[in-house]
C-alpha cells in the first residue's frame, strides 16, 4: 500500500503544477508482455532446474490518463493496468502471475501537430501482485523439488518510445527494468536430495510436497553446518524484465 500511495501522490503532484492550458485525455490501453527472466546467484543448480525457457508471453489492459503541455512538449501518463505475466517452469507447466501495474511516465513529444506526434517516455512503475499463489512448490523427490517465492509488490523503471496518430490512436514500445528481484527460487536436484538423505535421513513421500521441501531445507542446513552453508547460499534470484508492445485509444 505504501508504494501505491507513492504512485498516486507522484501523479497528483505533477498534475498540480500543470498550467491551465494543459491538455487532458482519457483512454484505454492494452498490449503484450514479453517477459525475459534473468537469473543470478546460481551455485549447484542450473537455470534449467527451474525454468523451461527464458521468456513468457502475457498481456495487459486498463484505463489511462495523460496530460500534455502543447508548447513545451512535456506530458505525464498514468495508467492502472491489469497484467498477466509468468514463468515457464521446469515441469513444463506455465505459472501465471496476475497483477495491477501503475506506471507513472514523464513524456517528451515532438511532431506534426495533431497528425503525428512522436514521444519518448520514462518513469517508475509500481507492480502489485494479486491472488494467493505467490509461493508454490513443484516436482517430486524422485525428479527434484523446486520452490518459488514471488514478491507481492515490486518497483521497476520504464523506458520507451511511441507515436500518437490523429490525436486518438497511440502505439508504443516500452522496456520495463526491474529495480530489485522479482522472485527467489530454491532447487533441490535428485542428486542433492540423495546426498542430504544419506547424511540426515530419509524424507517421507507420504508428506505433502511442501512438507517434503521444508524438511529438505532443514536437513540441508544441518548437513552443511560444518561449512557454514545454508539454503540461502543456493537461492537463485530472478529478475523479470519485460518488453511491452502497446496500443491505446484516447477519447
Amino acid at each position: 500500500m505504501k508504494k501505491f500511495a507513492i504512485a498516486i501522490i507522484a501523479a497528483l503532484a505533477f498534475s498540480a503544477i500543470m498550467p491551465a492550458h494543459a491538455q487532458f485525455a482519457l483512454g484505454i490501453k492494452g498490449g503484450v508482455n514479453l517477459v525475459s527472466n534473468d537469473v543470478t546467484g546460481l551455485t549447484t543448480m542450473k537455470k534449467e532446474d527451474f525454468l523451461n525457457k527464458d521468456s513468457y508471453t502475457g498481456f495487459f489492459i486498463g484505463p489511462k490518463a495523460e496530460v500534455d503541455i502543447p508548447f513545451a512538449g512535456l506530458g505525464l501518463e498514468v495508467a492502472a493496468l491489469y497484467s498477466q505475466k509468468g514463468m515457464a517452469i521446469s515441469t513444463d507447466e506455465t505459472y501465471k502471475l496476475n497483477s495491477v501495474l501503475i506506471p507513472v511516465n514523464v513524456r517528451l513529444g515532438f511532431g506534426l501537430g495533431n497528425l503525428l506526434k512522436i514521444f519518448i517516455a520514462g518513469g517508475p512503475e509500481f507492480d502489485f501482485n494479486i491472488g494467493d499463489n505467490l509461493n508454490f512448490v513443484t516436482g517430486s523427490k524422485e525428479e527434484g523439488i523446486v520452490a518459488y517465492a514471488v514478491n507481492k509488490s515490486a518497483l521497476s523503471v520504464n523506458v520507451g518510445v511511441g507515436a500518437t496518430v490523429l490525436k486518438h490512436l497511440q502505439l508504443g514500445v516500452n522496456y520495463n527494468i526491474p529495480w530489485g528481484n522479482t522472485a527467489e527460487v530454491v532447487a533441490f536436484s535428485k542428486g542433492e536430495i540423495q546426498e542430504i538423505e544419506a547424511k540426515e535421513g530419509q524424507v517421507s513421500t507420504s508428506k505433502t510436497l511442501l512438507e517434503q521441501y521444508e524438511e529438505l531445507r532443514t536437513k540441508y542446513d544441518a548437513a552443511h553446518a560444518s561449512a557454514n552453508k545454508t539454503v540461502d547460499d543456493i537461492t537463485a534470484k530472478v529478475k523479470a524484465g519485460t518488453l511491452q508492445l502497446s496500443v491505446a485509444y484516447l477519447f
